[in-house]
Formats: structure tokens, sequence, C-alpha cells
């Protein structure tokens, strides 16, 4: 019988872990130039994912310490963004707003962004965000900034942080699975 987490802190830190080892398999075996291949209608890559959830994850769980101003400068909850533009532009790709100007940069790979330094990132995240769920308070709560998808003046707990952390990278692994999949036949998740 394998060890089991014993309490909700290891359980946070085990699960997550989990879910991010699903989403580096799917890059085990690839080449830089299959790592940046867009093999589905998405725009999305295996490698882009690796940035999007380490640079995600990151943030949120700054978020979970410091509040609202983690995500200054971020460019999805800047406070000047003009909503009602992003939700107009959003209309017109039938209410996608993957392609919106102020996402871009979350999934746009740099040169020097290989797979190695991507994993390496991830992995520097992860240690980071297991030190916060260690040592947090786990009910602390901040006010979420100002965006179209949460409800206006509501408030998350690290708990929380750490549990939406787990859907977002559980998401991002099945995307870069079909991608994988896409690519050359290999599965990673079934």
């Amino acid at each position: 019988m394998t060890n089991q987490p014993t309490t909700e802190r290891d359980t946070l830190i085990t699960m997550l872990a989990r879910h991010r080892g699903f989403l580096l398999q799917t890059a085990e075996g690839l080449t830089e130039e299959q790592a940046r291949t867009a093999s589905t209608v998405s725009a999305l890559t295996v490698a882009s994912l690796l940035k999007h959830v380490a640079d995600t994850e990151e943030q949120w769980f700054a978020f979970a310490v410091r509040g609202a101003e983690a995500f200054g400068g971020s460019g999805v909850y800047e406070s000047d963004v003009d909503w009602s533009a992003v939700d107009a532009e959003a209309a017109t790709n039938d209410g996608d707003w993957s392609d919106s100007e102020w996402d871009d940069p979350r999934f746009v790979l740099t040169e020097e962004e290989t797979l190695p330094v991507l994993r390496q990132r991830l992995a520097d995240v992860a240690a980071a965000s297991e030190q916060i769920i260690l040592t947090a308070d786990l009910d602390a709560e901040h006010v979420l900034p100002e965006a179209p998808w949460f409800e206006k003046g509501a408030s998350w707990s690290t708990r929380r942080v750490a549990l939406h952390m787990l859907a977002e990278i559980s998401q991002h692994a099945g995307h870069a699975d079909i991608i994988r999949e896409a690519i050359d036949g290999q599965r990673t998740m079934g």
C-alpha cells in the first residue's frame, strides 16, 4: 500500500503534483518543434500550456498570500481593462475570449522558453506553491480582482485557490493530452 496523504495540506500538495505530472508527461519525448506545434484547431501547444500553467499557478498563489495586488501588471486583471470592449470582442468570436489582445502574452513563447526551461519553471513554481500550502492559513481570504467571470466582491481563501489550480491544471493536462495525441498518437491520460 502506498503512503496516503494524512492532512488536508498533504492532500492538496499530492493532488496538485499528480495533475502537474499528467501535464508534464504530455511533453515527454517531444522535440522542441513538436512541443510548439498547434496540432488542433486551437492555437494552444504543449509548450504554451506548460508556460500558461506555471504563470497562472504562480500568480494565483501570490494572490493567496497578497490579495488582488498580485495580479498587477498581468494584463488580465488590470484596473484599466475595458471589460465591455473585451466582451464585445468575445461576442464576435462566439463568446471566445482566447483571441483577445490582453490574453495573448499568456501563451506566447520566447526562443528561450525551451522544454527544459519550462519544466524547471513549473517545478520551481510548484515548490513555491507547496510552501504556501504548508504555511499559509488555508481559510485566509482575499477579495477577487474585478473581471466579468468573477462574482462582484467575492473572496477566495487559500484553500479555494489551491482547488482552483487543481481544476486549472487538470483541464490543461487534458488539453495537452489531446494536442499530443494529434501530434504523434501518444496519449498520456487514457
